[in-house]
């Protein structure tokens, strides 16, 4: 039996156990200054998030590095509008040792979405950077855990998945106060380079800048939007598009449609 058909055979990958409810995410490219108006309509209602308060620009850096396959599976699932798609990122914050590293998978199902996430420790994370699944049999996991990493690698045997761009971020973050049912972001000095190692998620060298003085605003939130922001879109003149920071930043690099021979090149060199 082969390594795919392993991992596959020790979680349901079939049926979807989420975690938590179902969230909404509407995105929208705009102008620093259409930004700043935002968060003053915004202000009576909700307040900065705790990990902005207190730092340079009131925001956090956002590091993550996405995994697909040599075809660019994920990437063209988004630029086809496939409904129901996920993806797999590593995740941190910061500098080094500021915050641990997360693996994540968002699932997205129309214009809902939920995402569920394990946090490496040393021993996943040298079973990740070794492509050695059988390690993890002698890591003590809870199922929510198990279940990620065993679609993982599921995905890392069965389709070839490797860490293709290192995207990086500002995010200036709001909550609604007491709970984080809304939350909105502005993502900002969005900088990526392409096929990075794990080990390189905290570099800032060889990042290239991209969506030069555009601001990507994030309003996710839970069952419905609430009345008062109803005018956002009417006030700023804001629509409604695509901001995906992943296709972005392999779009620039690599070209507007990736093509498999793009993947199968660094394949080779590696």
């Amino acid at each position: 039996m082969n390594k795919a058909m392993r991992v596959s055979t020790l979680s349901n990958l079939g049926g979807y156990h989420y975690i938590s409810r179902s969230r909404y995410e509407f995105k929208y490219l705009v102008r620093p200054e259409v930004a700043e108006r935002v968060v003053d309509f915004l202000a009576p209602h909700l307040e900065m998030d705790e990990h902005c308060r207190g730092r340079d620009s009131n925001s956090y850096t956002v590091r993550s590095i996405y995994f697909d396959s040599p075809d660019f599976e994920c990437f063209h699932e988004k630029l086809g509008g496939q409904k129901h798609r996920e993806k797999f990122r590593i995740r941190t914050y910061n500098n080094p040792g500021s915050r641990p590293l997360f693996l994540e998978n968002k699932i997205k199902d129309g214009l809902s979405y939920v995402k569920d996430k394990v946090t490496l420790n040393a021993d996943t994370l040298k079973a990740i950077k070794n492509l050695d699944y059988d390690s993890l049999s002698e890591v003590d996991r809870h199922d929510k855990d198990k279940r990620i990493l065993d679609k993982f690698f599921f995905y890392i045997y069965r389709k070839a998945y490797s860490p293709v761009v290192l995207v990086v971020y500002d995010r200036e973050a709001y909550v609604y106060p007491g709970q984080d049912t809304i939350r909105v972001t502005l993502d900002k000095n969005l900088r990526a380079r392409m096929f990075p190692n794990l080990a390189q998620i905290y570099d800032e060298e060889r990042l290239e800048y991209l969506l030069y003085h555009w601001i990507i605003l994030e309003i996710k939130f839970t069952d419905i939007l609430p009345r008062w922001m109803m005018p956002l879109n009417s006030l700023f003149y804001l629509k409604r598009q695509a901001c995906s920071k992943y296709c972005t930043s392999v779009a620039h690099f690599i070209g507007e449609i990736p093509s498999f021979k793009d993947g199968l090149a660094y394949v080779r060199r590696i």
